[in-house]
């Protein structure tokens, strides 16, 4: 596909040429970088990508450079199979249809949340791994008046399967191991069945180490610095049904107090200095010891329930400088998370947003 996609970019540069710069114009340029701000994004690998872009940049430029005429057509095309080709080359996360609700024994799954919230992003990434249909409510950390449904439980994630209620997050993965079909049936095929197998405890082992070590090291990574803390609270001025002052506030107040509970609170707790190199460290740890080197996953040749955990925490943090950071000091996670991506795929949740 590589050399399909280079030989056309090419083909469409030859044609560009052939037209003559008078066809392209000097604001050309100007129109072209907002419309192709989209295909800058990591592009998916599939024949249909060149043509959506395509279309997406002709939409796009059309109206604001009539005079383009044909060169604009060739111009689009040389850029989309640009886009193609280093969609391929970074090999991204496969597209993976969610499966029809009908054919789950349950009919509506909604999903309670906050978007960055690492036990969340579990839950996330096991929903998304099985590709089963569900609904996002974002919860506004402050006044949590999405919640009101639960009296006793206040914390997220909550998953609530038609008139079911599952808190917690190992709780929530668990339950959907045991109801989702597909996750029936990789369990078998892991050899993690309720049976006190060496693959289980194995599972069980990490599970652990994922909630009470790996996410208390990467919350102070996030939390870093006032201005890493105050750009992990950005998805709530896009996300969630709250008015202007209600998302500045949650930002505020949530930069705040998470800067200040890593600091003074987790960082204490569990004994780390430099939250960096725990989080290295801790890497270093799970690719070692949980995966190995014989296997692509630590439930061997599929995914476990340890492995989604941990990609969904890493997962939750993909647009911050501590993933950048983490995945540049351990290229064996680095390896391993990108076997994840192509594993878990798309998000299947309703709104189309990714994960």
């Amino acid at each position: 596909m590589r050399a399909a996609a280079l030989a056309l970019g090419r083909r469409a540069a030859g044609a560009a040429g052939a037209a003559g710069a008078g066809a392209f114009p000097a604001r050309a340029g100007r129109a072209l970088a907002p419309a192709l701000a989209p295909l800058a994004q990591p592009a998916t690998a599939s024949s249909g990508f060149a043509t959506s872009a395509v279309a997406r940049a002709r939409a796009a430029l059309a109206p604001r450079a009539p005079a383009f005429g044909a060169s604009l057509a060739v111009a689009s095309c040389a850029i989309a199979t640009t886009a193609v080709a280093a969609g391929v080359a970074a090999e991204p996360a496969r597209a993976k249809e969610a499966v029809p609700i009908a054919s789950l024994p349950f009919q509506k799954v909604t999903l309670y949340q906050y978007d960055v919230c690492p036990f969340c992003n579990k839950v996330k990434a096991m929903l998304d791994f099985h590709g089963v249909p569900y609904d996002v409510v974002e919860v506004n950390p402050l006044t949590k008046s999405e919640m009101k449904f639960s009296k006793e439980y206040r914390k997220v994630p909550v998953l609530v399967v038609d008139d079911a209620q599952i808190n917690n997050s190992g709780d929530i993965m668990r339950w959907l191991e045991d109801n989702v079909p597909s996750a029936i049936a990789l369990r078998k095929r892991n050899g993690t069945s309720r049976d006190g197998s060496l693959a289980k405890e194995k599972e069980a082992k990490w599970m652990a180490w994922v909630d009470d070590r790996f996410v208390h090291v990467v919350t102070p990574n996030i939390y870093r610095t006032w201005q890493e803390a105050f750009n992990s609270f950005d998805y709530i001025t896009e996300r969630g049904n709250f008015n202007f002052f209600e998302r500045q506030a949650v930002r505020v107040s949530g930069a705040v107090s998470m800067y200040l509970i890593a600091h003074n609170v987790l960082k204490k707790r569990h004994g780390i200095e430099d939250e960096r190199l725990e989080l290295y460290k801790d890497l270093e740890t799970w690719t070692t010891e949980a995966v190995g080197d014989k296997a692509p996953f630590c439930g061997g040749s599929n995914p476990n329930l340890a492995d989604l955990a941990v990609f969904g925490v890493m997962r939750a943090v993909k647009t911050f400088e501590t993933f950048d950071d983490a995945m540049k000091a351990s290229p064996k996670t680095d390896a391993w998370y990108k076997r994840m991506e192509k594993e878990v795929g798309a998000a299947s949740r309703s709104d189309g947003i990714e994960n």
